[in-house]
């Protein structure tokens, strides 16, 4: 995007690691937002599928944490639910939390042969990004309006980012999804954006 910089601030240091958030964004965006709270190696390919995202997009901006560590678990440390995830703890996410974006896609790691699509828009834009990740990948896709990985809390940053009461688009990968099928899941989200098929109005 036009104007848009990387910059990047740390959370939090280990004796043997660190958490590190990014933001790719141009200061005035509020189009498309791209998020991953538990990348690095805490939800592994998933900041690397919203880096991606973004940057082929015309109007997109990225927001993702990275966190490594040499000797613990990643995921014991930095895996807060994403219910939990406030502005005033991740400055960089604080700069944009206002600004309330028209589109805002959570992408996350599941540990299942599987991949959920939740968050708090709509029912037929989740049952047609669904649809059209079931053609892509090789895992079972499925829609969902609640459960353990359904997303649709108002706290959940995936909602409350997004403007009015629309809400975003939580998506939970498997492994493979993440990996083999990472192309084809970035390529789909970008043509579903770019229809405009991700707007709570569709």
């Amino acid at each position: 995007m036009p104007g848009s910089t990387f910059r990047t601030h740390t959370i939090e240091r280990t004796e043997t690691g660190e958490l590190t958030e990014l933001l790719y964004d141009d200061g005035a965006n509020d189009e498309v937002l791209v998020c991953a709270a538990h990348g690095g190696r805490v939800e592994p390919g998933t900041a690397e599928q919203a880096v991606d995202l973004a940057a082929r997009l015309p109007n997109a901006s990225c927001w993702a944490c990275l966190g490594y560590d040499e000797i613990r678990s990643e995921f014991d440390l930095w895996h807060p639910p994403s219910s939990a995830i406030a502005p005033d703890e991740y400055p960089l996410l604080g700069e944009i939390a206002d600004r309330g974006f028209e589109t805002v896609i959570s992408l996350h790691g599941l540990g299942d042969d599987r991949v959920v699509v939740g968050g708090r828009i709509d029912e037929g834009s989740k049952g047609l990004v669904a649809d059209r990740l079931a053609r892509a990948v090789s895992h079972p896709v499925e829609a969902v309006d609640g459960g353990p990985y359904g997303g649709v809390s108002p706290n959940n940053f995936v909602n409350w980012l997004a403007t009015g009461d629309r809400g975003g688009l939580q998506l939970e990968q498997s492994v493979r999804t993440r990996f083999e099928d990472a192309d084809a899941v970035v390529a789909e989200l970008v043509a579903l954006v770019r229809e405009g098929a991700l707007y709570s109005s569709h």
